[in-house]
């Protein structure tokens, strides 16, 4: 989804941002948010397109802030088995946002990653009545974690 399409969904249907008032997301961080919105426009791109992200991400996309995957995120389409893979890509302004937190200060980057997903996904997975199967991160020059969801 183009930043257009974006733009015209958020004008003209509510979205999570607009509803983090409200007692359902009052524990979310705005990356939680983020993620959970993400996670929609991937369900609604298979809605249209069945096949839609079905092959592995390229890595070097998912590390590429300028011309990668959109938000360094990527969400591997395995439906069929009632899995999404969610893989995101650490750059060096993630690591900022991340460091800014006070829960984060000190701890390793690999910490930081496990930190997030076993704290927040659960979350983010039920959202989407998914629950976490498995995750971990990649080193590729910089880290990707990855989180498998499946329906529950």
């Amino acid at each position: 989804m183009n930043l257009q399409e974006t733009i015209r969904r958020i004008l003209k249907e509510e979205t999570r941002f607009q509803k983090m008032g409200e007692e359902k997301y009052k524990s979310c961080f705005i990356s939680d948010i983020t993620r959970m919105e993400i996670i929609d426009n991937f369900f609604n791109q298979v809605n249209e397109n069945p096949n839609f992200n079905t092959e592995e991400p390229d890595y070097d996309m998912l590390l590429d802030d300028w011309d990668g995957y959109d938000d360094q995120v990527y969400i591997q389409n395995k439906l069929d088995e009632d899995i999404i893979v969610f893989y995101e890509g650490w750059v060096d302004s993630c690591w900022s946002a991340a460091y800014n937190k006070p829960q984060y200060k000190g701890m390793k980057k690999t910490e930081v990653i496990k930190d997030i997903i076993t704290n927040r996904f659960p979350r983010i997975g039920e959202e989407f009545n998914m629950t976490i199967k498995d995750y971990g991160y990649v080193n590729n020059d910089g880290y990707i974690m990855y989180v498998v969801l499946k329906k529950d």
